[in-house]
């Protein structure tokens, strides 16, 4: 009998659907995947459909994920608990993932596998860099965690650093499998040299400049005003460079106020990206990515600028950048806030066409021996087959394949 497999996580997101999109489709036959989310909506304003072919459940339909205080929103959340704990047992699910325990419903969930005998494994995109409580909640989340982590059957992280995180707590005695967050890397593969003029037009993006490309929200904990601070440093030792900025948030006007006048139109802003493919376009249109970060727990950013073949410079407690960042091989690892040390690997990277070209492509072959490692389907099959439920698993071989070479030319590049 095909084992049933659910996943339950806060909310759904463009990343977590894919994922379970991937698990749906390339472990058809092998596995039931019934995707559960406790609220319907996430936080970011996405707008994509939940695929039925995840079979996904929704237990807080019109609900936003969010930091719910109140009493009332604490005991609805504990009732939650029971709604779902109650679908699994009629549903007989053989394996849980957790995605997360900041919340009583998660707990509950996890004590509930604990003690009904059904396989738990905990999906956490924590890494060690963001583990910086002191004093009585330091007491309390060594507790907490520790808690939780003695009572599941295997961590499944995103890459080493939330390997390390759950260590701190005792995950160092619980098997481990990757299970990262990426994007979807085939639309990113695919991107064409048209795509690319799509998105220059749109934004007005002139064409034959170089640039360094920087995607998320800007929002206070990006530091995206490193990034500015850095750029406006080097931009008159680099006139040939632009500075694009995909995202938007609540710092847009003060960021944009924070650009000199003379570099106005040599920083351009594209506002929130809500389409995936003209997302991936806009990644070809660099030739470097910052991630200046105070903190990121994992950043699928990361992955979609190694997939598009970028150098990559990203602060060091940027999750992904542990796996897909290498210091001097694909990019400069700089400490979160320095301009300085961002400046200098802004000046490094865009001032010698071989080096930039070399860590381009370092970036494509770091990504693919990672996809080797951390395929997020890999670790599903892996914990399954730690619970018994399903044979070991061969060694992953990406689909699609990494391509070894950057696709689209660059105005200097060979």
């Amino acid at each position: 009998m095909t084992p049933k497999l659910a996943i339950i996580a806060n909310a759904p997101s463009p990343y977590r659907i894919h994922q379970h999109l991937r698990i749906a489709e390339e472990m058809a036959g092998e596995v039931e995947l019934w995707s559960l989310f406790l609220h319907e909506h996430n936080w970011q304003p996405w707008s994509h459909a939940l695929p039925e072919a995840i079979r996904p459940v929704v237990f807080g339909p019109g609900e936003t994920v969010g930091r719910k205080t109140s009493l009332r929103a604490i005991a609805n959340d504990w009732r939650r608990a029971d709604k779902i704990t109650g679908w699994l047992k009629e549903h007989q699910i053989d394996a849980v993932v957790t995605a997360g325990y900041h919340s009583p419903a998660l707990a509950r969930i996890i004590m509930w596998c604990r003690r009904h005998g059904v396989p738990n494994y905990l999906f956490g995109d924590s890494n060690v860099y963001g583990d910086g409580v002191t004093g009585w909640r330091r007491w309390v989340k060594q507790r907490y965690v520790g808690w939780v982590v003695r009572n599941v059957d295997g961590l499944l992280p995103c890459g080493e650093y939330g390997r390390r995180f759950f260590a701190r707590y005792g995950g160092d005695q619980k098997p481990h499998f990757f299970m990262p967050h990426e994007p979807d890397y085939r639309r990113i593969f695919e991107v064409s040299a048209d795509d690319r003029r799509r998105v220059e037009e749109k934004f007005n993006l002139p064409a034959g400049r170089r640039r360094i490309v920087y995607s998320g929200r800007l929002a206070p904990v990006k530091r995206v005003d490193t990034l500015i601070d850095a750029f406006a440093r080097i931009a008159g030792q680099r006139p040939a460079w632009d500075l694009l900025v995909v995202g938007g948030g609540p710092l847009e006007a003060e960021l944009k106020a924070r650009v000199p006048s003379e570099l106005q139109d040599r920083v351009a802003w594209t506002g929130f990206i809500d389409d995936p493919h003209e997302l991936a376009a806009l990644y070809r249109c660099g030739e470097a990515f910052v991630l200046p970060s105070n903190y990121e727990p994992w950043a699928v950013v990361v992955c979609e600028a190694a997939a598009a073949g970028l150098a990559i410079m990203a602060s060091r407690v940027v999750g992904a950048a542990g796996e897909l960042c290498r210091d001097g091989v694909n990019g400069r690892t700089f400490a979160p806030g320095n301009v300085d040390e961002l400046a200098g690997a802004l000046l490094e990277v865009t001032g010698d066409d071989e080096l930039l070209a070399t860590y381009r492509k370092a970036s494509l072959r770091i990504l693919d021996e990672w996809r080797r490692r951390g395929d997020p389907v890999q670790g599903v099959r892996l914990a399954l087959a730690h619970a018994g439920l399903l044979p070991p698993p061969p060694p992953v071989e990406p689909e699609p394949p990494t391509p070894l070479e950057f696709a689209i030319a660059s105005p200097t590049s060979t």
